[in-house]
């Protein structure tokens, strides 16, 4: 049995750098790094821990599945709102938005389906 992987949001608050991260750029994305913490292939699901830095921002994307995603930290806005520290925000399928970080953000995504330009 594999043991479960546990992030502690409070000290990744305080010190992102504690995890492993990658440039976060495709669809248009800036200013943002990624860490992957689960992915399947079979079922396009994954989780991520999104970092982004202040004025970080991405163009219109679609997300075939849903996008659920909890601000850990900072604030992010998109086509639909500003969505601050603790916030949890879930999109049905097909979602179409573009989004921003005037200050800088630190997030938890949850992503089920393939995310593609309009």
């Amino acid at each position: 049995m594999n043991l479960p992987l546990v992030v502690n949001f409070d000290a990744l608050i305080n010190n992102p750098d504690l995890i492993s991260w990658e440039k976060h750029n495709t669809l248009g994305r800036s200013g943002a790094r990624i860490s992957t913490l689960f992915q399947c292939d079979k079922t396009d699901q994954k989780i991520s821990i999104v970092h982004c830095q202040p004025g970080a921002k991405a163009d219109c994307h679609i997300h075939d599945g849903h996008e659920t995603f909890l601000i850990l930290d900072g604030s992010f806005m998109d086509d639909f709102g500003t969505y601050s520290k603790g916030d949890f925000v879930i999109y049905e399928p097909g979602s179409k938005h573009a989004w921003s970080s005037d200050e800088g953000a630190l997030i938890c995504a949850i992503w089920g389906g393939k995310t593609r330009s309009p």
